[in-house]
């Protein structure tokens, strides 16, 4: 052990970056790896519109102002960096995978490789990338306009950028704290979703003041921006603003505020990280009760019931023409929805979004097309629905985890699992449509009966179709989620890439044969055109129910191996 000398701090990170190269270039041995760097790169470059024309906007826009004398509205622009960099990772999944960085200390790392590492994994996250990308345009923009503040700006503005990435790690770090308990996650993710949805109501509030001749009083506004000046966006903004009009010592005072935030996101940060280095573990249950458990003894004269009469322990659900495994399935499905918060409000989120846009749309007096074609409302909020629902149906194995092991062992065939799942959400849907057209109907107008017919008879197309090719992917390309996790791990690349692909035919088709059928004017022609494509998707959908029972076979190990992994 005399000779055994620890390799430093570049050693470490070097050769953690080499395991990652090639677990990466490993992966593209087999065309499961092949076909997920594609699909990923197609994604990145998908991405990269919105990356390279923010750039090309905030660099304009920062030229603009400093040249116009608008040096306050920087502070603005900083804003929008700042929430994009923190919120983007809530607000759409991850293009990159997730990683545990726990499983990290396996290995003989020290303190300082870790954070490090940390750090530097959190710069390459899409919303960091965009947001370094809008910074460096907003520099160029700056330096533009004034050359004199070629090294003044570049200080302040990549200060700022490590602030942000402070802050969002520690704001990661300590959420997975707090959210170690699913109970905690699904309450606050319950609420989080709420949020989200009632920040739409925003538009119709404000458009509802401005009908009534109500005004913001002006001191509010004031205050508003005392308070934003204050904060990390602000402070960067001012240091910006008062070098350009040159004082440089308040503008100093400014930058120095915008380390203390630095340093103070990076202390907690960094404590957050040391508990994880000392073996913090965060545990789903509560500790184990010491209290002793005492064996209830029968009386002599009790006897175990019978089998026969024997009473299951909750009420069974029995589904007419189909397998007891069906219904045991569906019934499974049924108690999941209900005991997640959160999935259950993800099942009826579309019923809830239609009625906002819905009102957004009769308040603001934006919905022109939609006042032109009443009849379409419907059929383009069910579309709309259609969409939001894809996530369920191309990965229905998400959240079974280890218990695809009972499903692989237990005397069942597959096709009476995946139809049981199949039957549940094609419930849902329907139970969707029937409320969305309550809703409809209580907001524009009820729609014509023959407009129902083809949209119902439409969905039943569209749900056949997603359902044979979901259940392949579900069995070829499962990804395992929690319950009661609001950012999941993103879905396998190609199910995204194949899973967009079939809701743009899908969708598109629809679209056709309705502009076709109102054009000619005949409405009634959309139910049998959808009728005859639900015959042919039925069929489809067959042949592929068949022949899951060999694809999951065959697929036995990546079902597993995806679904029972811990991440």
């Amino acid at each position: 052990m005399a000779g055994l000398t620890i390799p430093s701090v570049q050693q470490q990170i070097r050769l953690i970056a080499r395991l990652r190269w090639l677990l990466f270039k490993n992966s593209l041995r087999n065309i499961k790896g092949r076909l997920e760097a594609v699909s990923t790169g197609i994604l990145w470059l998908m991405m990269s519109g919105l990356v390279f024309g923010g750039g090309i906007f905030f660099g304009i826009a920062s030229y603009w102002l400093i040249r116009q004398g608008h040096w306050q509205w920087l502070s603005g622009l900083l804003w929008v960096v700042f929430a994009f960099w923190q919120l983007y990772p809530i607000f759409a999944a991850s293009v990159g995978a997730q990683f545990d960085f726990a499983n990290l200390l396996r290995f003989p790392l020290r303190f300082g490789s870790f954070l490090i590492l940390n750090l530097v994994y959190g710069l390459f996250d899409p919303g960091a990338v965009s947001s370094l990308v809008w910074l460096f345009a907003m520099w160029i923009g700056l330096v533009v306009a004034r050359p004199a503040l070629f090294l003044w700006g570049f200080i302040v503005l990549v200060a700022f950028a490590a602030l942000n990435l402070f802050f969002a790690r520690m704001l990661f770090t300590w959420i997975e704290k707090w959210l170690a308990r699913r109970r905690t996650r699904e309450i606050l993710g319950f609420i989080f979703i709420l949020v989200i949805i009632s920040v739409q109501l925003i538009g119709p509030m404000m458009q509802h003041f401005r009908n009534q001749h109500t005004h913001l009083e002006s001191g509010w506004i004031v205050a508003l921006l005392h308070v934003a000046n204050a904060l990390p966006a602000g402070v960067a903004g001012r240091a910006l603003q008062f070098s350009l009009a040159g004082a440089f010592v308040p503008a100093a005072y400014s930058f120095l505020f915008v380390l203390l935030y630095a340093a103070a996101f990076l202390w907690l940060f960094r404590v957050r990280l040391a508990a994880q280095f000392r073996g913090e573990n965060l545990s789903e249950t509560s500790a184990a009760s010491s209290a002793p458990v005492r064996a209830a003894r029968p009386a002599p004269s009790q006897t175990a019931p019978s089998p026969a009469t024997a009473k299951p322990a909750g009420l069974s659900v029995q589904i007419p023409g189909v397998s007891r495994a069906t219904s045991a399935v569906f019934e499974k499905e049924l108690r999941y929805a209900f005991r997640s918060g959160p999935m259950l409000l993800n099942l009826f989120l579309p019923v809830l979004l239609v009625a906002i846009f819905g009102f957004t749309f009769r308040q603001q007096g934006r919905g022109d097309f939609l006042h032109r074609v009443p009849q379409m409302v419907f059929p383009i909020a069910i579309a709309y629905t259609f969409l939001i629902q894809m996530n369920w149906v191309f990965n229905a194995f998400a959240f079974e985890g280890t218990g695809i092991q009972f499903l692989l062992l237990a005397p069942v065939r597959f096709r009476d699992v995946l139809l049981g799942k199949n039957l549940f959400l094609g419930g849902v849907s329907f139970l969707d449509a029937l409320l969305i057209w309550a809703v409809v109907s209580w907001i524009f107008s009820p729609p014509a009966l023959v407009i129902v017919a083809a949209t119902f008879a439409a969905l039943l197309y569209a749900s056949l179709a997603n359902f044979a090719v979901g259940n392949i992917l579900s069995v070829c390309y499962p990804r395992r989620l929690e319950f009661g996790v609001f950012r999941q791990k993103r879905q396998a690349g190609v199910t995204m890439a194949v899973a967009f692909a079939a809701q743009a035919v899908l969708i598109g088709v629809g679209a056709i044969v309705f502009a076709l059928t109102r054009f000619f004017h005949r409405p009634a022609l959309a139910i049998f055109i959808f009728l005859a494509l639900a015959v042919i998707t039925g069929i489809g959908y067959r042949i592929s129910f068949r022949r899951i029972d060999g694809i999951a076979i065959n697929h036995r190990e990546t079902l597993t191996a995806e679904l029972c992994r811990q991440e």
